[in-house]
């Protein structure tokens, strides 16, 4: 009978997952448990890569402690095979899973009932301090990677406001202009504090999550026109280069956002094996996501191309200072084009 073969495996902690998609550098392959053994361990990334005969298969894995203890298992899931000139990678989330020990567990993977392989699952209960510096760790490498943040802002009415901004980031802190004139973000600068986000390539998956202190910095401090001639680059294509400083001074607001990385926040750890980074494949295949045996055809999700919009697109709209409907209307449009031109062309998918 045909067999599904498995050619990497990979279990780590969620956020951490999500982090590598950015910067591969932060690939740290450990589960962590952040209040102590026994506890609760964060969400679990499992990641594996098959290889068989074209068809549906049905998978399971469990995860045992060094004793041999279950600690959690999966339900049976359909998997759906290309063939065996392709590698297929599929991605699912443990939650809820209690460690008791600080021992390495292991994951074992089974494909119609025959056991396919097991991998070394490493355990992290991390201390408050050093929680800290990985989110700051985190925090600064997306921020440096990316072009746009996710503010979330207070309003006076009790809601909160989400709006993605181009910014400039300098010394630690993030700068953003907001005004009539330029990106507007409501009551940004009457805020004490607000919540900034670092979003993954796909703009869903958050990376980094942190409250910060809201500051107006004044026109006559030092800060503001050193940050307004980074900023002026930043912002792209101004209709008004040479007038633009003298319109964000007239009409705007400059605002100064301090993160505080506090230890009771979610956040991402930062790098520390410099080896993990090569645990991650060269290339990678698409990664899937399995259905639950039982009924129904096997889902076969690109977890890529699930959002529709083109990220760098939307990226450069808001960049340019089109509002976030605009952006995200063009950047949707830009992803259908591309996907039209790709199956016309029998091209493979853009990851």
């Amino acid at each position: 009978m045909p067999r599904a073969e498995l050619h990497y495996a990979l279990a780590l902690d969620r956020e951490i997952y999500e982090a590598s998609r950015i910067d591969p550098s932060l690939l740290d392959p450990v589960v962590r448990v952040e209040d102590g053994l026994p506890g609760m361990a964060r969400p679990i990334a499992v990641l594996r890569d098959y290889q068989g005969p074209q068809g549906t298969y049905i998978e399971q894995f469990v995860l045992r402690d060094r004793r041999g203890r279950e600690r959690a298992s999966s339900p049976p899931r359909r998997i759906e095979l290309e063939g065996q000139m392709a590698q297929d990678r599929f991605v699912s989330t443990l939650r809820d899973v209690v460690i008791e020990n600080p021992d390495e567990h292991t994951l074992t993977f089974s494909v119609d009932g025959r056991e396919v392989g097991s991998i070394p699952v490493f355990i992290e209960a991390s201390s408050g301090g050093d929680l800290r510096l990985a989110a700051e760790e985190t925090f600064k490498k997306a921020v440096k990677k990316g072009t746009i943040l996710w503010l979330t802002v207070p309003q006076p009415d009790g809601s909160h406001h989400e709006q993605p901004v181009w910014f400039v980031f300098d010394g630690g802190k993030v700068y953003v202009v907001s005004g009539p004139t330029e990106q507007n973000v409501p009551h940004l600068a009457d805020a004490d504090e607000v919540e900034i986000t670092a979003r993954s390539k796909d703009v869903r998956s958050r990376v980094s999550r942190v409250p910060a202190a809201v500051r107006v910095i004044a026109p006559e401090d030092p800060t503001y026109m050193r940050i307004v001639e980074t900023a002026l680059p930043k912002r792209l294509n101004l209709t008004d280069p040479n007038e633009a400083a003298d319109r964000w001074k007239a009409n705007c607001a400059l605002v100064e956002l301090t993160p505080r990385f506090r230890d009771e926040e979610e956040r991402a750890p930062a790098a520390r094996a410099p080896a993990a980074a090569a645990a991650a494949p060269a290339a990678a295949p698409v990664a899937k996501e399995a259905a639950p045996a039982g009924g129904g055809q096997a889902e076969q999700k690109d977890a890529h191309i699930e959002p529709e919009i083109d990220k760098e697109v939307f990226d450069r709209l808001i960049a340019e200072g089109k509002s976030e409907r605009v952006a995200r209307a063009k950047a949707k449009a830009a992803f259908v084009r591309k996907e039209k031109q790709r199956i016309g062309t029998g091209g493979s998918t853009p990851s």
